[in-house]
This record gives structure tokens, sequence and C-alpha cells, in this order.
């Protein structure tokens, strides 16, 4: 995987490899610019090939773009159940047949020890199947419920918290964080002078 284009797509708060390719993934679409990195077959060729997941060669087609698309859509909802531990059922489910369709790609190392392949991927399945068991791996290292959906419904970004006691909420405190308290600071001060009014 390509470290460095990953880290240039995320611009902060970046998980530790490989976790962060999964990271890249969930913030291929920007809800903040509401702006697509996978807009097309194509599109998500250049992404896969540029940030070193996929071979030169990996094909797209209609059909793998939507699946990508809908895994992406899973990973975004189980990352989001990691602010408050929620077991997101429904997500898991999918998951489970996703885990069936897409064995995990394992190599080994040199000692003989299995490892997970993280080569670039010649397919979108091999992507997913090797997304998949980046998941795993970083349950095992328990780095997996750091890995967060900003609380901003203007943002929405996907971030690792590396805070002490995982309270982390938002990507960027002074631009989201402060964003919030804003709002919320205003709304006191309209229903307080609302409340005088009345």
């Amino acid at each position: 995987m390509n470290v460095a284009e990953l880290h240039r797509q995320i611009e902060h708060k970046f998980a530790p490899e490989p976790l962060v390719a999964v990271q890249a993934l969930a913030n291929t679409y920007s809800f903040e610019d509401d702006e697509e990195r996978l807009l097309d077959p194509e599109s998500a060729q250049r992404w896969l090939v540029d940030s070193g997941l996929g071979t030169r060669d990996v094909g797209v087609s209609d059909a793998e773009l939507d699946e990508l698309i809908e895994f992406r859509s899973v990973i975004r909802e189980l990352i989001e159940a990691n602010h408050d531990g929620d077991a997101a059922p429904a997500r898991a489910a999918e998951l489970a047949v996703l885990v069936a369709e897409h064995p995990t790609p394992l190599a080994v190392g040199e000692h003989g020890e299995l490892v997970l392949d993280l080569a670039p991927a010649p397919s979108v399945d091999a992507v997913i199947a090797q997304m998949l068991g980046i998941v795993h791996r970083s349950q095992l290292e328990d780095e997996w419920r750091r890995l967060k959906i900003c609380a901003s419904d203007e943002c929405r970004w996907a971030f690792y918290d590396t805070s002490r006691n995982r309270g982390g909420t938002w990507c960027q405190m002074e631009v989201c964080g402060n964003r919030i308290k804003n709002r919320r600071y205003r709304d006191r001060q309209s229903r307080g002078v609302s409340g005088e009014s009345g």
C-alpha cells in the first residue's frame, strides 16, 4: 500500500498501518464537500492503483464498483458503532456474508509464520478480502475500536482516536468540535432570548 498517498487523502489522525487503508476507503466519500472518489469504474480503479491497494491492471466493472461502495457502507456503519460500542447487528450479518465470500489472504513470513497478505490485489474481491483481514488484525491488536466517525453531521470523516481514554468525538476539535459547540451556544442563546421575550 502507498502509505504516503493514503495519508494525503486522509489528511489527519491516521490509523496505523495497515488499518489506514480501511480508513481511507471509509473516507472515499466526503460528506462535507459531497465529493465521491469512487464515482465510476475508472475513478475507482485509479483510486485502488494510486493507493497501492490494487495492481496496475486491476479491473473494476460496474458490478464491482457497486460491491466496493456497498462494502464501504458496511465498514462505515461498523466504524460508527465504535463511538458507543453498539453491535450494529444488521451490518454484522452482512459482514458475516462478506467474510464467507471473501476468504482472508495469507502469506508466509520469512520465519514460517502466517501473515496477512498485503500485496496489491488483482481484483475488487481480493481488495475486500484483504480489508476484512485488516479489520480482523486490528481487532486482535485492539486498534479497531479507535477508528471512529466524526460526530459532526456536516463532516462524518473517519478518524483514528489516539486519546488515552478513547473519548475522541471529532476528527478535528478546532474545526468540527468548535463548530458544534458554537452552534449549541447559539441555540441556547436564542432559546434564552425567546424565553425572556415570551
